[in-house]
């Protein structure tokens, strides 16, 4: 079968662009698959993750001069390739607004499915509150409804993405994890791991203010931090008017399963997450979280006093008295690894990627 992802961009370290070439690569290397990712928005970044040679890659290049003609060169271009490449089934896996015109834009009906990484309330989060937001908000998501329901196959990554689409053809198919291990850390070093990129929907004031208090408590703990600077949300200075002066802050790195083996506890303090991959990664190397039960990730990954903590959100004194049990109880610190370790099996790749073999046939 010939199949083709749509999406802006594979380079950089964000947690799609890993996922898009790992489905990828399997579904090639495994299923005989022959795969092509489109890339619609090209940029000049190092491609942080591996690009199976299994799987072929090609790029348009939009004309940006203006929004109508960068749509008009937009659908010129796509249509081009999709009939040059001649997939039998295409996947868009851009969550921009213009992904949704896809079933209107094609110039020849061919199986589509829209793969969705991230919630409606992320969407919704990331305008003002105010009358006009609501009621353009409103009329969004009547239009996003509208072309959802055009597109063959709907896919979400976990069961609370369902409730926010009124359509019949919806799945939920979660991410899989990326790596296996049989080694995981003995949990006795005293080092505490979040790793995310520095924004404000990543909570790291929520973060501070809870490890103000936990490190006050124990400093002889630390606090690692993996993620690119940005300028535009300063997390160092923020750890620096939070009182925080020996947060130790790392650039993302290809050998993250180290950074997770040789931790104790993995910390979420998130405001939202499209699924929290991160969670599941840490508890593949045995190490329990404590998150807050934030939209919509978190609550699907991580069981409630059984393999870490799922704190009500934004309840600082919670997150903080669960952190500290950790700290405190070696023994119950062990025995949540290791159901954190089995727990995360259920995202093991082989099933989940059956899964969208299924679902590919089924459009056939």
């Amino acid at each position: 079968m010939k199949l083709l992802y749509i999406t802006t961009k594979i380079s950089g370290a964000g947690g799609m662009q890993r996922v898009l070439l790992l489905k990828a690569a399997y579904l090639a290397e495994n299923l005989g698959y022959r795969v092509t990712i489109l890339v619609t928005n090209p940029v000049e970044e190092e491609i942080f993750y591996n690009v199976s040679p299994a799987i072929a890659v090609t790029t348009i290049q939009p004309d940006k001069s203006g929004k109508i003609s960068y749509f008009r060169s937009y659908k010129k271009l796509l249509n081009q390739s999709i009939e040059a490449i001649n997939p039998d089934v295409v996947v868009m896996c851009d969550n921009g607004f213009k992904s949704f015109l896809l079933p209107f834009i094609l110039t020849k009906k061919r199986p589509l499915v829209y793969e969705l990484h991230i919630s409606r309330f992320i969407q919704e989060q990331q305008t003002e509150p105010s009358f006009i937001n609501a009621l353009q908000r409103k009329i969004t998501h009547k239009f996003a409804d509208f072309c959802a329901a055009r597109f063959d196959k709907f896919v979400v990554l976990t069961k609370q993405g369902v409730a926010e689409w009124p359509l019949k053809t919806i799945d939920v198919i979660p991410n899989p994890l990326w790596f296996t291990t049989d080694a995981v850390g003995d949990l006795v070093n005293k080092r505490v791991v979040t790793v995310g990129r520095h924004s404000y929907e990543k909570g790291y004031d929520r973060l501070f203010a809870a490890w103000k208090q936990i490190n006050e408590r124990y400093p002889d703990w630390q606090l690692d931090i993996y993620g690119d600077d940005n300028p535009d949300y300063d997390v160092r200075e923020l750890a620096v008017k939070s009182g925080l002066n020996d947060v130790n802050f790392l650039k993302p790195t290809k050998d993250i399963v180290s950074a997770y083996q040789n931790a104790s506890l993995y910390l979420m303090a998130s405001r939202y997450e499209g699924f929290g991959m991160v969670l599941l990664e840490a508890m593949a190397c045995g190490l329990p979280c404590v998150a807050y039960n934030c939209p919509v990730g978190p609550q699907g990954i991580i069981t409630d006093g059984v393999d870490g903590f799922l704190v009500k959100d934004g309840n600082t004194y919670a997150f903080v008295a669960s952190v500290i049990k950790l700290i405190e109880d070696d023994k119950l610190r062990i025995k949540m690894g290791a159901k954190a370790k089995e727990n995360s099996e259920k995202f093991a790749i082989n099933p989940i990627m059956q899964q969208w073999d299924t679902l590919f046939k089924s459009l056939l």
